[in-house]
């Protein structure tokens, strides 16, 4: 096994490191162009027409989604499974990519170019499945929902996380490594009127969302700790002489419990929000703007097998931290590990703690530090995928802990 580890890795390693300049412009390329969610057509395109250029069979638009792909290769040595490697390629609304998922999409192709230079001694097939709209539009909810992932055995991902690389083996059935989460648009409906001469013919739709916001600060202390309520007013009113007749929010709920997320915290918002429109006459709409992203769920026989190929990767690893592990953030790629054996490598991208979801995480997207660390989670995980591809126990460990943390 040494040996054909040595082996594996030695043409990997020589395939990544070869291929490195053509990743990093695949990085900064996706950066210098930021794309929202469903219209990463830059992106995409980029990222399909590399694998392509590498001989991996290209399908665009997969599962009805225009800025989906997939790109495959079957392997040298006869049947087998499918494992698969996720790349995200969405930014942020004005901060472009302060999640790094440009060096998500780096990581997956240099994974991909790694798995190909061992072709010939793997079995089954192996795969890059393109994801866009990780950010809000639930694009893996969608590509599973039409059978994206249907034939696929096991997935791999990877994400930025400040500057802590954490491989966690020891994780508690039952235990979540994110947030499920649901987001709704939350919209009053009022009457127009001069706000001065004759404010008492107005119904004002602003102040239902003021209402809202109220009501929800007032019931947090009644929720779990571990809740998340956030939101931001997208309408209220075109001038300040004019009674709004038209307000809206739109909220994300979160919290670690799937199910006290969908039966207790999303009510409890709904009646607020209907009070919110008795006390000021409005009349309320109400629209779910955000899909449900369940709880990531981690698989230990992956993670291990992450762990024990990080070493021989050059991937520096951090000790865990007491306490629960993952991340208090949500992801459609929850929903991706409640279907099938899945495991989402977190990593560090800078030598000091930043924030996600920011200019500075942004900027560090682009560091040397980053780009360094994701050539060296594509080899972590070009041996991982080799691992499950070419021994059966593996996968079936993989697929024997999923059973047991999907019935617990």
């Amino acid at each position: 096994m040494t040996t054909t580890k040595n082996t594996l890795s030695e043409a990997a390693f020589l395939a990544i490191d070869g291929a490195r300049l053509e990743l990093v412009e695949v990085a900064l390329d996706i950066h210098a162009h930021p794309e929202l969610n469903y219209q990463e057509q830059h992106a995409a395109g980029l990222l399909s027409g590399t694998l392509e250029r590498h001989g991996f069979q290209v399908e665009r638009g997969v599962g009805g989604v225009d800025t989906a792909f997939t790109a495959t290769l079957s392997g040298g040595a006869g049947e087998g499974p499918t494992v698969a490697v996720l790349a995200e390629y969405d930014a942020l609304p004005e901060i472009g990519h302060g999640c790094g998922h440009n060096l998500i999409a780096m990581a997956a192709v240099g994974t991909a170019l790694g798995l190909k230079a061992n072709l010939d001694k793997l079995p089954g097939k192996v795969m890059v499945i393109g994801t866009p709209a990780e950010e809000g539009g639930g694009g893996k909810i969608k590509m599973l929902d039409a059978g994206v992932f249907d034939k696929v055995d096991a997935v791999l991902s990877s994400h930025p996380s400040s500057n802590r690389t954490v491989i966690p083996t020891d994780i508690p059935m039952g235990e979540s490594w994110s947030l499920a989460m649901v987001g709704y648009r939350y919209i009053f409906h009022g009457k127009a009127a001069h706000a001065a001469a004759m404010p008492h013919e107005g119904i004002n739709a602003l102040n239902g969302v003021i209402h809202l916001f109220t009501g929800i600060d007032a019931l947090r202390q009644h929720l779990r700790d571990d809740t998340r309520i956030h939101g931001v007013i997208t309408d209220g009113g075109m001038a300040p002489n004019v009674v709004p007749e038209y307000a809206a929010a739109n909220f994300m709920l979160r919290c670690r419990d799937r199910d006290y997320l969908s039966d207790v915290i999303v009510g409890r918002i709904l009646r607020a929000a209907e009070g919110a429109a008795a006390m000021t006459g409005c009349e309320l709409e109400v629209q779910e703007y955000y899909p449900f992203y369940e709880n990531e769920c981690p698989n230990g026989v992956i993670a291990g097998l992450l762990l024990d190929n990080a070493g021989v990767s050059g991937l520096a690893l951090n000790e865990p931290l007491p306490g629960r592990q993952g991340s208090a953030a949500s992801t459609d790629f929850g929903n991706v590990s409640q279907t099938l054996p899945a495991y989402e490598l977190r990593y560090a991208v800078s030598e000091k703690p930043v924030a996600s979801h920011s200019r500075e995480m942004a900027d560090t997207a682009t560091t040397e530090y980053a780009l360094n660390a994701a050539i060296n989670v594509a080899k972590t995980m070009t041996l991982t995928a080799c691992d499950l591809l070419l021994n059966s126990t593996f996968l079936m460990a993989a697929k024997t802990e999923f059973d047991q943390r999907s019935g617990f």
